[in-house]
This record gives C-alpha cells, structure tokens and sequence, in this order.
C-alpha cells in the first residue's frame, strides 16, 4: 500500500517515542502535529527490525538535515 501525505504542524507539535499498549515490545515514533497525529510503528516480525531501524536512522538523519537548512535561513539575533 502506498501513501502520501502532507501536514503543517500547529503550535503544540512534538514528537518521540512512545510506547503503545501493554506490550513490551509494543513502542513506534508518535508525532503529534497538533491536532493530527502519526504513529510509525515497527514490523511485528523482529527480522524485519534491522531495515525499520536503518529508516528510523534515516528519518532522523533526513530531519536534522532540514533543521540545519532551516536554521541557515533564519535571521541571527543580530540582524533583528
């Protein structure tokens, strides 16, 4: 199944690990967009970890390279 998606996050957005249910074994990425939220959850089969985890890397390489082009377009303190 594939999709696509887009969302603008409100104010009150964050995002981190969260565990899911009672199980031990049951925790995903949850990005609360205020008011939307996106839960990524790993495979139920733990042979397929190792490529969740090499995404789960990869989104978090991809995000820290959007905040430095981000933060490269900010105006410093200095020129406000």
């Amino acid at each position: 199944m594939s999709s696509n998606a887009t969302w603008s996050p409100g104010p009150d957005a964050v995002a981190g690990m969260r565990v899911l249910g009672m199980a031990s074994d049951s925790a995903g990425l949850v990005i609360y967009l205020h008011p939307d939220s996106l839960a990524i959850t790993p495979p139920a089969d733990p042979a397929q970890w190792p490529a969740f985890v090499r995404l789960m890397r990869e989104i978090r390489d991809g995000a820290d390279e959007l905040a430095r082009f981000m933060d490269q377009g900010q105006p410093s303190s200095r020129d406000t």
